[in-house]
């Protein structure tokens, strides 16, 4: 007695199909989840952002990272201007290239033939930039006071998520690129999320608040310069003076107090 099974037919089995694959199948990524769709090697042509040339490049050899469904939604557009929109609206002449451009093979040997293997990825995070008046320069962290953050109207104010925002609201009178090579790098009490991760979920880098602020710069006030020795006096670390007289970098110190 023989048993007979039958197979349901595979997608994968269609030798006879000359539209095999359906490239008309794929959904627009910007606007569904996709959440069966795990393969980032897709077989669709798609508006996708060089960052080598500041502008949209077009076709299926976009990075493979690119099509993973963590990242699809905001790296593959089915329209050119969705993509220059997003991530170059003040370029001219994008996207560069379109369906009679697109490129073939991979994308390393399109887009960056010369790229080194380590170089990073190109992701967007939510940084945070806020005006030091004293200092006549932007911050680059979280380690601004808290009154900033004190209420929305001030966190609109104050905090803002680019350095050319920062420079063109709080200190329009200085050249641009001066205000950008001038910036203080602050610090982060948690590591900023890409864009398109907010929930990242990364742990806080100051774990231990005194030792933190020891490690801070503050003035001598009977002499002329700020330190950065661990040494200051104990009421400086209390609640309310910390703010006044401890800071996360020597520029900040020196500018607050008139020293260095």
């Amino acid at each position: 007695m023989f048993l007979t099974i039958s197979f349901v037919s595979s997608p994968q089995r269609y030798p006879d199909r000359t539209d095999c694959p359906d490239n008309e199948r794929a959904v627009n990524p910007e606007n569904e989840d996709e959440p069966w769709h795990s393969n980032p090697y897709s077989i669709s042509n798609y508006y996708f952002p060089d960052f080598t040339r500041n502008s949209c490049a077009y076709g299926r050899d976009y990075p493979t990272w690119m099509g993973d469904i963590s990242f699809e939604k905001h790296y593959l557009f089915r329209q050119g201007v969705e993509c220059c929109t997003k991530y170059f609206p003040t370029a001219s002449g994008c996207p560069y290239e379109n369906a009679s451009q697109s490129q073939s093979g991979y994308y390393w040997t399109s887009y960056q033939a010369n790229a080194d293997n380590t170089a990073p990825t190109p992701i967007k995070y939510n940084h945070t930039f806020y005006p030091d008046i004293t200092a006549n320069a932007c911050v680059h962290g979280t380690d601004y006071p808290a009154w900033m953050a004190a209420d929305v109207d001030f966190k609109r104010t104050y905090l803002v998520s680019t350095i050319d925002g920062c420079c063109k609201k709080w200190f329009p009178s200085q050249n641009l690129n001066d205000c950008k090579n001038g910036v203080i790098q602050g610090i982060y009490d948690v590591a900023p999320c890409p864009t398109n991760r907010p929930d990242c979920n990364n742990l806080p880098t100051i774990t231990n608040v005194t030792d933190h602020l020891l490690g801070m710069w503050y003035p001598d006030l009977g002499g002329s310069y700020c330190k950065n020795d661990r040494m200051m006096p104990e009421w400086m670390l209390a609640s309310g003076f910390a703010e006044a007289y401890l800071f996360n970098t020597r520029e900040q110190c020196c500018s607050k107090f008139g020293l260095c």
